[in-house]
């Protein structure tokens, strides 16, 4: 709720503060006075603000105070917390195996997140309206992820003709993440 009410949304950390002698004070701004319960959530964020820029040091981005950030790593450490605090999706994680390029692996990350920019994703923000929700190769149906990545004919031919080039066998699925698993 806080960043909708920020001014400072597309702003760089290094703006959002300044140095008092070695002590760094952020300085948020908001596109109108906070109310009671807004100011009550900024008081909780002001409390967890333990990130912040450091006098004379060069950035840098940091994962359990080592060097390097690996997703499996992050995998990991997350199925281990709670599971009322955290959801660990497993199936997503399979993505990054550095076996297609990134591109695609990112492709393919935010279809199974269900975050891919469809028209029926482009509809539900607001960006284009309900009638123009139609598949460009099959204009009798909504643009859907399954429809576009699994239940078109044309994309169902493509991945027919994978499998046989592989000698493998495949079943049709409701979704593509039933799909994928």
């Amino acid at each position: 709720m806080l960043f909708r009410l920020s001014s400072q949304q597309n702003e760089i950390i290094v703006n959002m503060g300044w140095f008092e002698g070695q002590v760094w004070r952020w300085t948020l701004s908001w596109k109108r006075e906070l109310t009671l319960e807004e100011q009550i959530q900024l008081a909780n964020l002001q409390g967890v603000q333990q990130h912040h820029p450091l006098r004379n040091e060069i950035d840098r981005i940091l994962w359990c105070k080592k060097d390097t950030f690996g997703t499996k790593e992050l995998v990991s450490k997350a199925s281990k917390l709670s599971h009322e605090h955290a959801v660990v999706d497993n199936l997503t994680s399979t993505v990054w195996m550095s076996i297609a390029p990134p591109k695609v692996e990112f492709m393919l990350w935010l279809a199974l997140l269900g975050k891919l920019n469809t028209r029926e994703m482009l509809v539900k923000k607001g960006i284009i309206p309900l009638e123009a929700n139609l598949f460009s190769f099959c204009p009798s149906q909504p643009e859907t992820i399954d429809h576009l990545l699994l239940s078109c004919t044309i994309s169902w031919n493509i991945w027919s003709n994978i499998v046989g080039d592989l000698g493998v066998r495949i079943e049709r699925h409701q979704s593509f993440r039933l799909f994928y698993d």
